[in-house]
């Protein structure tokens, strides 16, 4: 019993302790809140007068240093003004100076650029007029030597132009010669096949008769076989001499010898088809070679026709040309009035009317008979060739203008009639010439064929 006492007051004891353990836990608990929030509400309070205190602290060190910034700035600006204002005059007058220095560095660089382009257009000018002075001289030397030189062309034509007359007048004796020969051997020609047509009728006329009598005499003998073949079949067997038989052998001879004859004639007549067919091959190879010679000649006199032409046209153009010259050299060279002035020396030849003079021989003529002479001559010899050329430029238009109006077709995908002109242009120079009616005529032909 001691025992469950002791017990029970042991656990008794236990449980006051744990009761009061945790009473006096929640008492210590609840001071030690109650204790904590006044310690937090005091250190609160503090703080916040504390921090109050800071912010008036810093709101006054801010304010003081505005107002530190504001004054210095306005000190700085206030210096940086007057710096400005003092650097700004320093420069202006600075560049003023540099300026000055520069205007008065123009104005010398200007004047002597003056001077200097007024000194070198005067030594220019003077090295100009220099040049002009010995380019007159060098132009007007070089011309005397080329007057000259053309005089002597001038005269050298003239000689030339008597040479082509006599080389066209050979060319005419040449051309008149030639077509005497071909009307010649045309007439040969004619009388050849005239011969030779006369000759194969009479060798067929023959040929003919000779067939019809070899006909005739194969008829005879045919018939005079079956004579003879019907007289032997109706003689009896044993043979008789009777004049009957006697005259049917000899008609059988004279058959036969005339058959022989026939046939002699025969080959007489094939030999001499054989020597017809022969003369008529050489015949016809005459003719061939007569043909061949006769195109030859006619080609030859076709081009002594055009080298005739040629001449005639070269001819006309040297005339042309040296009345040209002589006109220019006697307008550009200096030395034309002295070389009109000079008397002349004329190569003239004997006729009825000069006297007897050789053939060949100068003499100097007086200045009355050059005056005539040149009276007489120089209109014709300045008049007829400008006509000729002007008459045969005509007909060459004319002509062109004929082959244009018809139509020529094209060649080769080019236009035929575009290709003439061009071509007649440039051969006639055309293009070269300043005033030409020629395009004006084409232009009216094509218009017109167009209509």
């Amino acid at each position: 019993m001691a025992e469950l006492d002791a017990r029970r007051a042991e656990v008794l004891g236990n449980a006051a302790r744990i009761i009061q353990r945790q009473m006096r836990t929640y008492i210590a608990r609840k001071e030690y809140i109650l204790i904590r929030k006044a310690a937090i509400q005091l250190q609160a309070c503090w703080r916040a007068l504390s921090a109050c205190k800071q912010f008036e602290i810093l709101r006054r060190e801010a304010a003081a240093l505005k107002i530190q910034k504001d004054f210095r700035c306005f000190v700085a600006s206030k210096s940086y003004q007057t710096l400005r204002a003092s650097a700004i005059n320093l420069q202006t007058g600075l560049r003023a100076m540099t300026a000055r220095d520069e205007f008065r560095y123009r104005k010398q660089t200007k004047a002597a650029i003056f001077i200097q382009a007024h000194y070198r257009c005067y030594k220019a000018y003077s090295y100009y007029k220099s040049l002009q002075k010995s380019v007159l001289y060098t132009q007007c030397c070089w011309r005397r030597r080329v007057a000259r030189k053309e005089l002597r062309t001038l005269k050298m034509a003239a000689r030339e132009t008597g040479a082509l007359k006599e080389a066209k007048d050979k060319l005419e004796k040449r051309v008149e010669e030639l077509t005497w020969r071909l009307q010649l051997e045309k007439r040969l020609r004619t009388e050849l096949e005239e011969t030779k047509a006369q000759e194969t009728a009479k060798l067929q006329d023959a040929l003919r008769m000779m067939q019809i009598q070899i006909d005739e005499a194969n008829a005879k003998v045919i018939k005079e076989r079956e004579a003879a073949r019907k007289a032997i079949e109706e003689a009896p067997p044993v043979v008789k001499e009777t004049p009957v038989i006697i005259q049917d052998t000899e008609k059988i001879d004279s058959l036969t010898a005339e058959v022989g004859s026939l046939k002699a004639l025969l080959s007489n007549q094939k030999q001499e088809v054989e020597e017809a067919r022969k003369s008529l091959i050489e015949a016809d190879a005459k003719n061939a070679d007569l043909m061949k010679k006769f195109e030859d000649v006619e080609k030859r006199a076709e081009q002594l026709q055009e080298s005739n032409q040629r001449l005639e046209e070269k001819l006309s153009n040297m005339e042309s040309e040296n009345q040209v010259l002589r006109q220019q050299a006697l307008t550009m060279s200096p030395t034309g009035k002295s070389i009109s002035a000079r008397p002349r020396t004329m190569i003239i030849q004997r006729t009825p009317e000069n006297g007897n003079i050789q053939n060949g021989e100068t003499r100097l003529a007086t200045p009355e008979t050059t005056h005539v002479l040149s009276n007489s001559r120089e209109p014709e010899s300045e008049e007829k060739p400008q006509k000729s050329l002007n008459e045969k430029q005509q007909e060459n238009q004319d002509l062109l203008i004929k082959c244009i109006t018809q139509d020529l077709g094209f060649s080769g995908g080019k236009p035929v009639a575009a290709l003439l002109i061009y071509k007649c242009l440039l051969h006639w120079r055309s293009f070269e010439v300043e005033r030409t009616t020629v395009f004006d005529r084409i232009i009216q032909t094509i218009a017109s064929a167009i209509e």
